[in-house]
């Protein structure tokens, strides 16, 4: 249960994190802080559905 909610919010964040990124740098200045938590949000949210996935697909058979 809690590997498919890790998998969901991983995936949720780093698609709202590439979106941040786009809003981010799309103004004539760019806004650092805004363009490190929009990295931040892709990189966490990655690694999180990864592990989610791999922690569900171990457990899928038990």
């Amino acid at each position: 249960m809690i590997a498919r909610i890790l998998v969901a919010v991983g995936v949720t964040a780093a698609a709202v994190g590439f979106a941040f990124l786009g809003i981010s740098t799309s103004t004539y200045e760019v806004h650092q802080d805004a363009r490190d938590l929009s990295y931040l949000l892709m990189a966490g949210g990655v690694v999180a559905a990864v592990v989610g996935g791999f922690w569900y697909r171990s457990s899928e058979g038990h």
